[in-house]
């Protein structure tokens, strides 16, 4: 082993253990051990073990925010081209796939990535937001952005939260859980990735319609005479 080889060993056994048992159940020994390396050579790379959970899926997001930021001016390129309104399928394909592609590629760390990112999304903590406001919210205002100009009816703020039901369910969908072969009594294939975005842009695409197209007085679904908390 190099030193150059060090960096990408702590980081490798890193993402296996905090998938395996979440960023509070490992700690930068276990790690170090499982790179067969000193705890001091670990800290001299990643000074403590928040700064190396950080490290772990900045490795995985900036690729996937490459994709998708690629996309999304593909799609932005194209309708200014055609002079044609964007689909709202066409955005959340853009913003959706590479995620859902990584997720189940093992050979880059995909099932470990799903892991993780469910931890962050589901994890208040300090070590999981700073990620999230680093790699995850520029990508988030992007992708709404762009989702806007599909859907110029929806307010500003009914779109973040339909943009974090679209983030909810994306990583349900990829959640390597094998819950789905369970609810489907085995006809579902959770790896079939075509099959989960088959099903998973046109369920958030028509989630977005019915919310653009809800009335601006209050909501239908709320009782007559409920006080508006």
């Amino acid at each position: 082993m190099t030193r150059a080889d060090v960096p990408t060993r702590l980081l490798d056994s890193a993402e296996a253990r905090f998938a395996e048992r979440g960023y509070h159940g490992v700690s930068m020994r276990q790690i170090a051990a499982g790179a067969d390396i000193t705890i001091s050579l670990a800290q001299y790379h990643f000074s403590t073990k928040e700064a190396l959970f950080g490290a772990v899926l900045e490795r995985r997001i900036a690729a996937i925010n490459h994709q998708r930021l690629s996309r999304l001016d593909a799609v932005e390129q194209q309708a200014d081209a055609s002079g044609a309104p964007l689909a709202v399928e066409d955005v959340l394909r853009a913003f959706l796939e590479p995620t859902v592609l990584l997720s189940r590629d093992d050979a880059s760390g995909g099932r470990h990535y799903a892991q993780l990112i469910a931890q962050v999304v589901n994890e208040p903590q300090p070590h999981a937001r700073n990620v999230s406001r680093a790699h995850s919210d520029p990508i988030a205002r992007q992708t709404m952005r762009v989702l806007a100009r599909a859907l110029p009816g929806l307010d500003a703020p009914a779109l973040a939260w339909c943009y974090l039901f679209a983030v909810g369910a994306m990583i349900s969908a990829i959640s390597p859980t094998g819950r789905i072969r369970q609810l489907s009594n085995g006809k579902s294939d959770p790896d079939d990735v075509q099959r989960i975005l088959g099903l998973l842009v046109p369920f958030l695409a028509g989630g977005f319609r019915a919310v653009a197209a809800l009335p601006a007085a209050e909501p239908p679904w709320r009782a007559p005479g409920a006080p508006v908390s």
